[in-house]
């Protein structure tokens, strides 16, 4: 049995748009003062037409300010469902369109744990990864086949992280992975006790029969720390595996030549790496000999390309808000750690810089695995669809067949007070047979289909 093929466990945290207003399993969203797995959940709506919709990450105890309830406080809708706000943490609040789409979601329980990346084969398999370091393959009904990653473990939020599938993998059975190498020897010269890195490197694997095998190291000086190592791998439409690297930013050090690095060519992290299959620079590469394709991102964790125009479209975290979603061009800069949305901040030189295609500058969505809809068929073709770690969101970036964007809008609202839905944050996002795919780095999966009128 294919995995798109599979009937739902549930059809639980269906969201629609119908008359205006957001029906949730069948009624008008509502959020009560009970208590779910330890978290707190209250009616912070002043209006009926208002929504406040609470996720399952802040800590953040109350909708009230002094005492007493305020609509500037809360930043609830103010015309109709227009709108819609999610807490995300103390001060910061999702604002943004809600779409009006109406949609399918089918629940699956396929039994991942920590997952972190997925590929979906085109008879319909899914293979994904776990970041404690197992690779496993699943049809939507039973699992197929699991493989243990040796050398590898979960370390704060790194460990066994992309993963894309070799375009013959039928013939060959090649994954690459992007992961932490627990037996690498840190650099000598490096002060552990002020950066505390890790290093993670890119390896070429055949995966076949429950096994790894084969292993081939593409690219193994990827310097980075517990928590920003970007890790996502795609292989783009010129045939060349795309890499993206997190900048390795040291919370506990104020050594600011460690951030800067971001801006040295010579340091991987922060980057856009582009090799062609054995793991050698592309041929066209901006700088000479060297995988380096863009620089100056922070912690890119999403890659995917436009239908139309081929172009690397890459999802970023910001510091405290300020995510964006860049176009990748050869040889830019994307301006960290001097800047960030376009604006100066932190007195780092930084020349000749790419603004971002989207900036969230007002709330944090933490944007981790994207895809486009490629189906030139589809009602949502050339839409852009990010996961947001932070929201429990699907976010939409429209574009046209040139790239430039068109609108954007939350696209999806994750069921909080169903946990039988795609637990828990949402990590991953795949386009396949004309449904979307949605991975949270808990358990189970969702599939977003059109509604049929």
């Amino acid at each position: 049995m294919e995995f798109s093929d599979v009937n739902p466990l549930a059809l639980a945290g269906i969201v629609l748009m119908i008359g205006g207003s957001l029906l949730m399993a069948g009624g008008l969203l509502n959020m009560t003062d009970e208590s779910v797995e330890g978290h707190e959940v209250w009616d912070c709506s002043f209006e009926d037409d208002d929504t406040c919709v609470r996720t399952n990450i802040t800590e953040y105890e109350s909708c009230e300010q002094d005492g007493d309830h305020s609509e500037d406080y809360c930043r609830t809708t103010s015309s109709g469902i227009e709108d819609v706000t999610l807490f995300t943490d103390e001060g910061n609040y999702v604002t943004s369109d809600l779409t009006e789409e109406d949609y399918e979601l089918e629940v699956y329980e396929i039994g991942h744990n920590v997952a972190w990346d997925a590929e979906i084969l085109d008879d319909g398999r899914v293979i994904y990864t776990e970041m404690e370091g197992d690779i496993v393959m699943h049809d939507g009904d039973q699992e197929l086949e699991r493989a243990e990653l040796e050398g590898t473990e979960r370390i704060g939020n790194s460990g066994l992280l992309g993963l894309t599938v070799d375009p013959d993998f039928d013939d060959n059975n090649h994954i690459y992975l992007f992961y932490y190498a627990d037996d690498r020897e840190i650099d000598e010269d490096i002060d552990e006790e002020v950066a505390d890195p890790i290093y993670n490197q890119v390896s070429r694997f055949e995966f076949s029969d429950g096994e790894l095998s084969d292993e081939k190291v593409l690219i193994d000086d990827i310097e980075a720390n517990r928590a920003h190592s970007g890790g996502r791998l795609d292989i783009g439409p010129d045939g060349y595996l795309y890499t993206t690297t997190g900048e390795g930013e040291y919370a506990k050090t104020d050594n600011q030549d460690l951030h800067e690095r971001v801006q040295d060519l010579d340091f991987l992290g922060g980057k856009v790496l582009r090799t062609d299959l054995e793991g050698e620079p592309a041929e066209d590469n901006p700088f000479d000999d060297s995988p380096v394709y863009a620089y100056g991102l922070r912690n890119p964790q999403g890659i995917d390309f436009h239908p139309e125009t081929g172009e690397a479209f890459v999802s970023m975290h910001g510091p405290w808000r300020h995510d964006e979603v860049n176009v990748i061009e050869s040889g830019e800069n994307y301006g960290w750690p001097g800047e960030k949305c376009g604006k100066d901040y932190q007195d780092v030189d930084v020349e000749d810089t790419v603004d971002p295609l989207h900036c969230f500058d007002e709330w944090t969505l933490a944007p981790s695995g994207t895809t486009f809809v490629d189906d030139p068929d589809h009602e949502w073709y050339n839409s852009y669809f990010v996961t947001g770690l932070r929201g429990s969101i699907v976010y939409r970036i429209m574009t046209d067949d040139s790239g430039e964007k068109t609108g954007s809008e939350v696209f999806y609202l994750k069921d909080e007070l169903d946990y039988s839905e795609v637990n828990n944050r949402l990590r991953n996002i795949e386009f396949h047979d004309g449904s979307l795919y949605l991975f949270g780095d808990g358990h189970g999966a969702a599939k977003i289909t059109p509604e049929e009128n």
